[in-house]
């Protein structure tokens, strides 16, 4: 095989390399941040129970005679 083939393949194959070293890196980064947008779906979904379960408790204990009239 002559030098010039020879420097080419190498060339190549160093390219497919880092190539093949940005995937990963890349894959590593978008599993990552998969299972972070898990988490902060589960977070927000219990911060709206916790929302829902505020206004159900803090509506019950509003009496009618403290309620503005619907004409205010």
């Amino acid at each position: 095989m002559d030098d010039s083939l020879e420097r080419r393949i190498e060339h190549l194959e160093s390219i497919f390399a880092e190539q093949e070293y940005s995937l990963q890196t890349l894959n590593d980064t978008v599993a990552r941040q998969d299972r972070e947008i898990s988490r902060l779906t589960l977070a927000i979904e219990g911060l709206k129970q916790q929302i829902e379960a505020m206004k159900r408790e803090l509506s019950s204990d509003i009496s009618p005679e403290h309620e503005r009239p619907p004409h205010y």
